[in-house]
Parts: structure tokens; C-alpha cells; sequence
């Protein structure tokens, strides 16, 4: 009996080598740095407290960063957990590319990416975070929404809301996505809302993120102050300020993607004419659930007028070039291809260079943070005031975090709360041990004494103690730092 191998086609041995390098390129360079980023370094905390939900966000991301460092016990693999997801993510926008585009577009709508700097330099500097996790769950989630819509399979409604549930259980933002396809439904589809399996669907997405949903009511939802106070303007015209900043870095993401389509363009001759021949359901598919996550940003900082932090807007940009592609259809000649696989590798040479320049050179405590000699003064400062072991740190997270993950001891860290009482402290206890308290500053070493220890006298005084410690690059040069201690020694029984 004979059996019939596919043929590998030309492109799709390009995009195999692509996704190769990269998740061995950007895995690689944060090994530069002597800490992990603060992002995966709060991930691994949140995943030793074995709960389902920290002062941010839900627990997946956290979940995933703790697991994976304690069975690999090794920097890297938080590096390379990162990819995994980067990469899985670029394999559901090639499989979505394969629905709009052929073959030779979808691999290049993957290998442009390496432009959108969210898939490199971002991820490379901050590591693993519940961004990273929603680059893969997004487009993985829109891939299999698009089937459901078309072929209506059971199997395919399981996963979408396995996937949905999951993404919610990673990160508030999945509603942004959510809306978008209720919206498409609506307009393309509207048998979706009287279809079994959508509501079977929605039953398997809400029973994965319920237990989330019984932790926020549990602690009376003190994580939504961090967005609260995110959202809050400062003043009137940042009504307008804010989305303006958030819409300009929104385009300088996507620039170089542009810029490499527009090239291709130019150089091959190929004319800049809108698609006729298309389908409505499929053009507006892209449309909705390509643009309408950034507008909902968008609408959101103009109706709050708070920071509006960029990367809020970074994951959502997955479908945008598919979305070149479609709308502005070329017959990719294996010239135009092999130009477009030049420009991603370009992409990610200028951008490795960029990232790991700066690596090498920064004299910074985010990536050279000297965790030995600082974890070894303060035990010795410690033990010198108290005979109880360092149980407790607390104040600037970007200084105790390190200490809490590298130390021999792994004191347990003091999270920001937003004034809630901290789910995770036994105060009692803390009473007992006493806490180590750094920051920046005095006044700020002052701050986070009182929220640390709510249980101080308001007349308590608060002394704090200058420390200085020297950080080194990559080539050696040296830089000082000037940080903040105080002990809040044990209370009298």
C-alpha cells in the first residue's frame, strides 16, 4: 500500500526556517542580562502564591512562569517559554493567512511581523508576561472562531471556549477581542446566538475562568483599582492627549510592516489597488476583528482620559498583515517572496542588534541587578538588629523582587495592593518577624513602611538608612546606585 507524502512547497520551507531562528534568536538574548525581567520575575512570584489572581491581572501568566522556573530552575527557560508562545502565535496568523491569502502571501504576512516590534524587542527586554500569552491565544482564538462560523464542528466550538476562558484567564483584555466577534456575529451570522453549540461554548469559557470570578468577589475585586487608578486623568485635556500618544505608537508598531509591503510594492511594480473581488462576511471579518480592539482603546482613553499605556494595544495587531495582503492582492512572484524573506531577516538583524546593544552596554538594575552582594549585606544588617531569620521584604518591587527570587532564603515580597489588605500576609506573623523595607528614596522607604505594615502607630518614626551598591555592564563599566533601607523590627508580644 502506497502512502502519499504533501509535498513541502519552497515557501513553506521558508517559513519553517524562519520560525526556527527566531525562537532561537530572541530566546537567546536575554542571556545578557544577570536578572530576569521584572515582568517574569513578578510572574514567578505570583505563581508561588497558588492563587487564582494577583493585584494585576488573573493567574495564568503567573501560573506558567512558576511552573516552568521551578522544573527548569534556569533563566532561560523563561526566555524560551516566551517564544514558544511567540511562535505558536505567528503558526495561527500563517493559519489564518492560509483562509484569505495563498501560500506565498501567508508566509510572508509571518515573516513581516519580525517588523512589529511587540514580537521582538519588547518581548526580548521584558521576557514572559500575560502580553506574551495573549500573541498566541488571540490569533489562536480568532482562527477558531472563523471556524466555527464556517463549518459549525463541535470540536471547534470546544476549543473556542476553552481558548476564550483561558484568555480571560490570562488577562481582562481578551473582551476587547470578545466584543469584535459578537459585533461580526451579528451583522454576518446571526443564527451564531441561536446555535447550542455557541452557548455550550460560552458554558466552558465561563466554568474556567469562574474560580477567578469567586477569587475577585472573595477580596472584593481590589485588582480593578490597578486599572482604575490607570484610567483616572490627571487632568481635562488628557481626554485627548492620551489616545492620541496611544494611537501614534500604535502606528510607529506597525511601520516597518508597512514599509516593507510598501517597498515591495514599489520595487516590483506591483500597482496599489483595492481588492474588487471580495467577500463581504470575509472583509469585514478582518476589518472588525483587525481594527476594533484598537477603536475600543481608543474610545476608552477618550471617555477616561487615563494613561493609557501603548502596549495595551501591541497584541491586537496580529491580523494587520494579512489584512495588506488581502486588501491590496499582488501575484507574489519567487522574486517578491525572496525580497520579502530578505526584509524579515533584515528586520531581525537591526532589531537584534538594537536590543542587544543596549543589553551590553545599560548600566541597569532591571538587567544587572547584583543580587549576591545586596541579599548578602542586608541578611548581615538584618541579623545584626534581629534574631529572627529575614522573612519579610517589602518596597520598590524592581529591588525586592530579585532578592526574593535569586536569594537563598526567598523572603517572602510585599505586594502592591492598592490599599486593599494583602491576601497573601499574614499580618500576625508580620507583626512577629518584623520586615526589611527598600526604595529609592527616604520619603519613599517612609510610604511603604505604612502600607507594608498598616498596623504602625501613625506617630511611629521611620529612619531610614542610606545604602550604595555598584552595578557592571557587560563590558565592565561600572555605575553606583543609591537605595534606601529600613527595618520595622518584630512588636513586643
Amino acid at each position: 500500500m502506497s502512502v502519499s507524502i504533501k509535498k513541502i512547497t519552497y515557501e513553506h520551507k521558508w517559513l519553517v526556517a524562519f520560525l526556527i531562528l527566531h525562537f532561537l534568536v530572541w530566546s537567546g538574548i536575554g542571556l545578557i542580562r544577570t536578572v530576569l525581567p521584572t515582568d517574569s520575575l513578578e510572574g514567578i512570584y505570583w505563581g508561588y502564591l497558588h492563587d487564582f489572581g494577583t493585584p494585576k491581572h488573573p493567574p495564568l501568566a503567573g501560573w506558567l512562569t512558576y511552573l516552568t522556573y521551578i522544573i527548569f530552575k534556569s533563566d532561560y527557560s523563561i526566555y524560551a517559554l516566551s517564544q514558544c508562545f511567540i511562535v505558536a502565535g505567528l503558526i495561527y496568523i500563517y493559519k489564518l493567512g492560509k483562509i484569505f491569502l495563498n501560500e506565498a502571501q501567508a508566509v510572508l504576512a509571518v515573516v513581516f511581523m519580525e517588523a512589529c516590534w511587540v514580537y521582538t524587542y519588547i518581548t526580548g527586554y521584558y521576557g514572559f508576561n500575560p502580553d506574551v500569552v495573549l500573541l498566541f491565544l488571540l490569533p489562536a482564538i480568532t482562527f477558531c472562531f472563523y471556524n466555527c462560523m464556517k463549518q459549525n464542528k463541535p470540536s471547534d466550538w470546544i476549543k473556542l471556549g476553552v481558548l476564550v476562558g483561558l484568555s480571560f484567564l490570562d488577562k481582562y483584555q481578551t473582551g476587547m477581542l470578545i466584543l469584535p466577534m459578537a459585533i461580526w456575529a451579528t451583522l454576518f451570522n446571526k443564527e451564531t446566538f441561536k446555535n447550542k453549540l455557541f452557548y455550550l461554548s460560552v458554558i466552558i469559557a465561563f466554568l474556567i475562568f469562574t474560580p477567578h470570578i469567586l477569587w475577585l468577589i472573595r477580596y472584593d475585586f481590589f485588582p480593578l483599582l490597578y486599572f482604575d487608578g490607570e484610567l483616572t486623568a490627571p487632568n481635562w485635556y488628557n481626554h485627548i492627549t492620551a489616545p492620541l500618544v496611544f494611537l501614534l505608537v500604535q502606528f510607529s508598531l506597525v511601520a516597518g510592516i508597512l514599509t516593507f509591503f510598501i517597498l515591495m510594492k514599489i520595487i516590483y511594480k506591483s500597482p496599489f489597488e483595492i481588492r474588487k473581488n471580495y467577500s463581504k462576511s470575509e472583509a469585514w471579518f478582518l476589518l472588525i476583528l483587525g481594527f476594533a480592539p484598537i477603536i475600543l482603546h481608543l474610545l476608552m482613553g477618550t471617555i477616561e482620559g487615563g494613561t493609557m499605556r501603548p502596549r495595551w494595544g501591541f497584541e491586537f495587531w496580529y491580523l494587520i498583515s494579512i489584512i495588506l495582503f488581502y486588501f491590496f492582492p499582488t501575484d507574489i512572484t519567487k522574486k517578491e517572496f525572496n525580497f520579502g524573506i530578505k526584509c524579515g531577516f533584515f528586520a531581525m538583524i537591526i532589531t537584534f542588534i538594537a536590543l542587544g546593544t543596549l543589553l551590553t552596554v545599560e548600566k541597569n538594575y532591571r538587567s544587572r541587578y547584583p543580587v549576591s552582594k545586596i541579599y548578602k549585606d542586608m541578611k548581615q544588617i538584618w541579623e545584626a538588629k534581629s534574631n529572627k531569620p529575614l522573612k519579610y521584604i517589602g518596597g520598590y518591587i524592581e529591588w525586592t523582587l530579585p532578592l526574593t527570587i535569586y536569594s537563598e532564603n526567598h523572603p517572602d515580597c510585599i505586594l502592591d495592593t492598592f490599599g486593599y489588605k494583602n491576601p497573601w500576609i499574614d499580618e500576625n506573623d508580620l507583626k512577629q518577624t518584623g520586615i526589611l523595607i527598600i526604595d529609592r528614596t527616604k520619603n519613599q522607604v517612609t510610604k511603604q513602611t505604612f502600607k507594608s505594615c498598616p498596623y504602625l502607630q501613625k506617630d511611629h518614626k521611620v529612619k531610614p538608612v542610606e545604602y550604595k551598591f555598584t552595578l557592571k555592564n557587560a563590558l565592565g563599566k561600572e555605575r553606583e546606585y543609591t537605595i534606601y533601607y529600613y527595618i520595622v523590627p518584630p512588636m513586643a508580644e
